[in-house]
């Protein structure tokens, strides 16, 4: 069974900041130390291959196999030594009997040189990732409950878990914010651990993966989530699809998923126990800061989240308004997003162009007004400004009325561009319409400097008359005030 949330409203290509730090730490602990046992298991297996243990051990291996998987028996005398070490290791029961001195028994003559080879083999071994700093419940050293978090047995086990701590981690950190969706990551690995000691305090076997963690993260997301509709992907055998559930709903499903494979499945090596206590503890600890310390910080992730839904839903509404030649319904649309998005450059360029076929409307001066008051673009925006800027002198009606921070914006925007037409054109009707405005001594400073670059008829005049300008009103701005 499979169910993903696909929590909409987020903003994928920039993931936060921790998330996108705990898969890196993952990876590169995988590649850059992990990669290294397969030299430490070679060793190890040379260790083994070279000792006694393989005469004192196997045969009672193999014994046991053929009595406990019989279908097995035919295999058991061929099977390669190393894989027969590999096994018998993750043979709880056999192993525990062994080292309990009931396989090898204190008064077997070789008693002695298998005690000093088992534990040089152990200790060879212990070398290994998993072996060093995986979680086990019968010797749960400190170190082992966090370290184990980063470590994975396989490059499908740790791809596996990228995807949904990415998937689950995007959410949970954005709506609860860095510092407690680190905290809360590392307590749901430890409430994995803590439940692998509680069911099965005797392990000797370690276990590695952040399962333990990202379960965590997933009780916790149940909960930041709380009532609320997501959408999740499932696949039940051969059943997928997507059905919308309420956060809450959802984890009693997965824990009682988890466990359900730990009562049918214990033979498997996955320490679904650890995933179990993952979601509770995520949850249990979830809902105590959620409640007490960032509750408000999640009200408005979900505020922000469902405007940004209904501002999409309201986008598609005016294409489809456009779509039926409703110009004026869509026009009212855009004019409510563009308020709220004033910076967005496609959506301008829509409304402009259902607006300009009424140019003496309110909707086609606020349209051509935003495209103007835009300042962060690439070089095809710049031309299409200027391209507006031309209409817009040539067919507002009854007269075109931008406001003076827009004038001296573009008109600095034009000076600096060498579009000396356009640039004095907006210093002039400023000059008109705002002669007070602050930013008109830099547009006349901007556009002197571009024409005294420039080779056009009468530029060094106009250069000469835009600093007569300034140096009036540097002088009027020095000049006594009347008592």
């Amino acid at each position: 069974m499979l169910i993903v949330p696909i929590v909409e409203g987020l903003d994928w290509r920039r993931p936060p900041p921790v998330t996108v730090a705990l898969i890196l730490a993952n990876c590169l602990v995988f590649f850059f130390y992990q990669t290294g046992d397969t030299t430490r298991e070679a060793k190890a297996l040379e260790a083994y291959s070279s000792s006694s243990l393989p005469r004192l051990e196997l045969p009672a291996f193999r014994q046991r196999l053929r009595e406990t998987q019989p279908k097995l028996a035919p295999f058991v005398d061929k099977a390669d030594p190393a894989q027969l070490v590999g096994r018998m290791e993750s043979d709880e029961g056999f192993m525990r009997e062994l080292r309990a001195g009931r396989i090898v028994a204190p008064q077997n003559p070789d008693y002695a040189k298998w005690k000093e080879d088992r534990a040089r083999f152990d200790a060879t071994l212990g070398k290994v990732s998993y072996r060093r700093f995986g979680f086990m419940p019968a010797d749960p050293r400190p170190v082992t409950w966090l370290a184990s978090m980063f470590l994975h047995g396989s490059l499908m086990h740790l791809l596996g878990n990228m995807v949904f701590l990415f998937i689950v981690g995007v959410a949970v950190e954005s709506a609860l914010g860095g510092f407690w969706y680190l905290l809360l990551y590392l307590a749901g690995g430890l409430a994995g651990d803590a439940m692998l000691y509680v069911v099965n305090p005797s392990s000797i076997l370690p276990t590695v993966g952040a399962s333990g963690a990202i379960s965590g993260l997933m009780g916790l997301f149940t909960v930041v989530f709380g009532l609320r509709k997501v959408n999740f992907f499932y696949w039940v055998i051969v059943f997928f699809g997507f059905k919308q559930m309420r956060g809450l709903v959802v984890l009693p499903i997965w824990i009682g998923w988890e466990i359900l494979q730990y009562v049918t499945n214990k033979g498997s090596g996955v320490a679904y126990m650890a995933h179990a206590g993952g979601l509770m503890g995520g949850a249990l600890l979830g809902l105590a800061v959620t409640k007490r310390f960032a509750g408000a910080r999640v009200e408005q992730f979900h505020e922000e989240r469902e405007q940004g839904a209904f501002d999409k839903a309201e986008y598609e509404r005016a294409r489809a308004l456009v779509a039926k030649l409703d110009f004026k319904a869509a026009s009212t649309v855009f004019a409510r997003l563009a308020q709220r998005f004033p910076q967005e450059e496609a959506l301008l360029r829509q409304w402009h162009a259902i607006a300009k076929s009424d140019t003496g409307s309110e909707a086609y001066h606020r349209a051509a007004s935003g495209i103007l008051a835009l300042t962060k673009g690439d070089a095809a925006l710049r031309v299409f400004q200027r391209q507006i800027f031309n209409e817009y002198f040539a067919n507002a009606k009854p007269a075109p009325r931008l406001e003076p921070q827009v004038l001296a914006s573009i008109g600095l925007q034009f000076a600096r561009a060498g579009e000396l037409a356009e640039a004095e054109r907006a210093a002039d009707v400023l000059f008109r319409q705002a002669p007070g405005e602050p930013r008109l001594a830099i547009l006349w400073e901007a556009l002197a400097h571009a024409l005294d670059k420039s080779a056009g008829d009468g530029s060094v005049a106009k250069a000469k008359r835009y600093r007569a300008l300034i140096g009036a009103r540097a002088r009027a701005a020095r000049a006594p005030r009347p008592a």
